[in-house]
């Protein structure tokens, strides 16, 4: 057993293969490094998994496992592989220093896994030169081995889900907004489409926000509708980033529903709610979006709610990703799990 195994890549996303690489670094060495390596614009980047949100993740996929240091290696401001070597392996060799001076004992042998050959000879003429006190060893994975790549994952990443880590599949969920006028069926609707895809969906946060506080719509000031839009938000987030979200997760409204709440209400502080939710619905990304219009005898709020949605969805770009639900239930309800099928058409299981 060596003291120290280091084990880097770029990690888009990290795949059971590279945790079975992670494992073996853990139990042939002492301990272990991970160093997740990127730079702005780089593959995972492209797909909003940047450098940051990667580290996140590692770090949530091996929380509360001592034998592991995690540290982030950002390429952005070296030159671009494979003129920037030199920068790289400093930028590596003063990592792997921080990972050693928060040990408890000596490192005097180190173990580098690594799964392509242009690596191997860097490393080992850098360090054995750098550190000659120090028993440099190189191990190369066998990447067959792994039984699936980062590349292949990217391109179809429904079909290979169950061999993403799970702190890495937010990034792949396919998000679905179902939105419209009140009172329309939208929870119904979102209720039977979670279970025919065994997925989680979120309620509409409102509801138990005005059961909680005991009140109801004329009631709301800027600080309700505020609290309203936000919780909504973060319920959705929380789904997203849940467990029990499989590829594809069903919200019940969204920010902009409450944006548009709060633009007919009647409080003073309606600019300022509005220029807050702007924000998050910038924030906000969806695959799909449901709309339900109003049933035949809807209220005129009701009715002036729906135009009012519709205006918003165009004015912020939504309408191109964006469906209307408009027949019988049975027929909208076929309609959607079509649509959301088109979606997830690389890998269906349902």
């Amino acid at each position: 057993m060596r003291d120290l195994g280091i084990y880097f890549g770029t990690f888009a996303p990290c795949h059971v293969g590279h945790f079975e690489q992670i494992v073996r670094a853990k139990r042939e060495n002492r301990h272990a490094v991970v160093i997740i390596s990127g730079y702005d614009g780089d593959r995972g980047d492209s797909i909003g998994m940047n450098l940051e949100h990667r580290t996140r993740a590692m770090r949530q996929l091996l929380r509360n496992d001592s034998n592991v240091s995690i540290l982030e290696l950002n390429e952005t401001d070296i030159p671009r592989y494979p003129t920037g070597w030199k920068p790289w392996l400093e930028m590596l060799e003063s990592l792997i220093i921080q990972a050693i001076e928060s040990l408890d004992f000596d490192v005097k042998s180190t173990a580098f896994y690594m799964g392509e050959n242009e690596y191997l000879e860097p490393l080992e003429s850098y360090f054995t030169d750098k550190w000659p006190a120090v028993d440099i060893h190189m191990t190369m994975v066998d990447r067959k081995i792994l039984g699936i790549s980062g590349t292949e994952i990217r391109e179809t990443p429904i079909l290979n889900w169950d061999y993403v880590t799970r702190p890495f599949r937010r990034f792949f969920v396919q998000n679905v907004l179902v939105t419209g006028s009140p009172n329309s069926g939208k929870s119904m609707i979102i209720e039977d489409l979670a279970r025919r895809y065994s997925t989680s969906f979120s309620v509409e946060y409102a509801e138990d926000y005005f059961d909680e506080h005991q009140l109801k719509s004329p009631d709301l000031d800027a600080k309700d509708f505020h609290a309203i839009g936000i919780g909504q938000f973060e319920l959705n987030r929380r789904h997203i980033h849940s467990n029990a979200t499989r590829k594809v997760f069903f919200a019940d409204t969204d920010v902009l529903y409450s944006k548009v709440h709060n633009m007919l209400s009647g409080h003073d502080g309606k600019e300022y709610v509005n220029q807050i939710f702007e924000h998050y619905i910038h924030l906000q990304s969806w695959s799909l979006i449901l709309i339900m219009p109003p049933v035949p005898d809807a209220s005129d709020y009701d009715k002036e709610f729906y135009r009012l949605l519709l205006s918003q969805l165009e004015h912020y770009g939504l309408m191109e990703n964006a469906v209307i639900l408009d027949d019988t239930y049975l027929h909208n309800y076929n309609r959607a799990h079509q649509l959301i099928d088109e979606i997830l058409e690389d890998g269906k299981d349902n």
